[in-house]
């Protein structure tokens, strides 16, 4: 039986092709915005572009329909390919389903096919999904990140200089101030981007459907906190809100703050609300938290001092009882793993696997039990609110792709044998699809892993000179590494020390 992605997926791609064979609803209904730097981007595949700031003043949903932008919608109405698209056109010229289509049948994407119809290529359109990085500040400086997306990252290379790679160099600070990815050199406060965004943000709410906040790390930041406060003092019963953040915060008030935030969310109230209800017919209330559902992405790529090597910074044993924390203090709140799938991930991919395993036993259906939440009202006696169990633990292995010494397609077939055995193990631990009891691996989970097995599997099409090049400046990049933090990685990595050796 298809799962609920691919008949939307099917549905989309039925859409799409009476339009064109390049059609794609992100470019028009999503958005990230890196309000830092002052650049944009549909979805993530696509690099980011420039948000023209002399536009911008006339009108603030310039931050997502920059002229840039809309000449790429206009060569996807006329069946043309954008060159900034070419991840999904690579992968449907070898016969494969892009994400242009899975992101084309998602919900928030599907509620704008009238709008998307009625602007065309050159008016305006309010995104439904919008993803939006206030700031660089970040207490971790993660093995495949950069300064432009991490404070620490830019004090280490203003302190020892670029990394030094063969015939180049890595994070080099003035190369990335000269393609505009370095952050503003002004205060948050003051930065035009974040301004307008918060000129932006009363007409994008009123029908937005999933907003994330990334970083940097959110939760250092002050804008955070203020779009907490706005959710929770204008509900909207149909957004989707999500954090990605390390969770381990340099302070852990910062950690209480945002929980707090989050459970006055989660609060039941009695909204009035006369623009979805007719008041005169004394049905202008409706019963609910202040949205739809709250998931905080956990950015982690392994598991014990495997995950703290690659996320420098990290305290593994903290997140661990942070994640608990946040569980065990909320009713509803998803946790939702990010593992930026790598090299450095997969020795110990089982027991990332293993992990996700205990807590979904923990958080199973049975164990959460229905709750019901009693509705004071003066006026009215409301029936009690039924809190459902739902999946509270998820996870993603998105693949990483730069820097290429960290992708796992230039290893050797050897290697092959960590995601085949995790595969097997997932396959052991299906999850029961007609009980739903949270329990197990779901089908699409499995079909993911595969995937990147497939995809590891395709770099023996690399070329050897390419390949060859990214092991030297493996080698290169994580010798400095470990003069620079003081770490280890033949020690921490046993499994994959013969990459450094000579």
């Amino acid at each position: 039986m298809k799962s609920f992605y691919d008949s939307n997926a099917d549905k989309a791609e039925k859409q799409l092709s009476v339009i064109s064979n390049s059609m794609c609803y992100a470019k028009w209904a999503q958005v990230s915005l890196h309000l830092t730097n002052g650049r944009t981007h549909s979805c993530y595949h696509p690099p980011t572009h420039p948000i023209p700031l002399e536009l911008l003043k006339e009108d603030p949903s310039i931050l997502h329909n920059t002229p840039h932008k809309k000449e790429e919608r206009k060569l996807m109405l006329a069946g043309e390919r954008p060159a900034g698209c070419e991840y999904c056109w690579r992968i449907e010229d070898v016969g494969g389903r892009s994400d242009r289509i899975y992101r084309s049948g998602e919900p928030w994407a599907q509620n704008s096919v009238k709008e998307i119809q009625k602007v065309g290529a050159e008016d305006n359109i309010e995104p439904r999904y919008v993803e939006v990085n206030f700031n660089q500040a970040c207490n971790f400086k993660c093995s495949y990140c950069s300064p432009h997306l991490s404070s620490t990252w830019e004090e280490e290379i203003k302190q020892h200089g670029s990394y030094k790679i063969h015939e180049g160099e890595h994070n080099n600070i003035f190369y990335l101030k000269r393609d505009g990815l370095m952050p503003l050199k002004v205060s948050n406060r003051d930065n035009p981007y974040v301004e307008a965004f918060w000129e932006w943000w009363p007409k994008l709410y009123k029908n937005l459907e999933v907003f994330r906040m990334t970083g940097g790390e959110p939760l250092m930041d002050h804008n955070t906190f203020k779009v907490l406060d706005y959710i929770n003092e204008n509900p909207n019963s149909d957004l989707e809100l999500s954090i990605t953040s390390n969770l381990c915060p340099p302070n852990q008030e910062l950690l209480h703050k945002f929980v707090e935030k989050i459970k006055k969310i989660e609060e039941i109230h009695i909204w009035k609300d006369d623009e979805k209800f007719n008041p005169s017919s004394g049905n202008h209330w409706y019963v609910q938290p202040a949205c739809k559902n709250v998931t905080v992405f956990v950015s982690l790529d392994s598991y014990g001092q495997h995950a703290e090597y690659i996320r420098h910074g990290m305290n593994f044993k903290q997140l661990q009882k942070n994640i608990e924390y946040i569980l065990k203090e909320t009713n509803q709140v998803n946790i939702t793993f990010i593992n930026t799938f790598n090299i450095l991930s997969l020795p110990k991919f089982d027991k990332f696997l293993q992990y996700i395993l205990k807590l979904r036993e923990k958080y199973s259906r049975e164990k959460q039990g229905i709750k019901k939440i009693p509705i004071i009202d003066p006026w009215y006696k409301h029936p009690d609110f039924i809190l459902n169990p739902r999946q509270r633990i998820g996870f993603d292995i998105p693949l990483l792709r730069y820097p290429l010494w960290q992708c796992i397609q230039i290893l050797p077939p050897k290697y092959h044998k960590y995601l085949e055995k995790s595969i097997k193990f997932m396959k052991e631990n299906r999850s029961d699809e007609v009980k739903q009891d949270f329990r197990g691996f779901r089908d699409f989970e499995i079909d993911k892993a595969e995937r990147n097995l497939q995809w590891m599997k395709e770099g023996a099409n690399m070329k050897p000179s390419e390949k060859e090049i990214a092991l030297k400046n493996l080698k290169l990049f994580f010798k400095q590494h470990d003069e620079r933090r003081k770490t280890n990685f033949t020690q921490t990595f046993p499994e994959l020390k013969e990459l450094l050796e000579d």
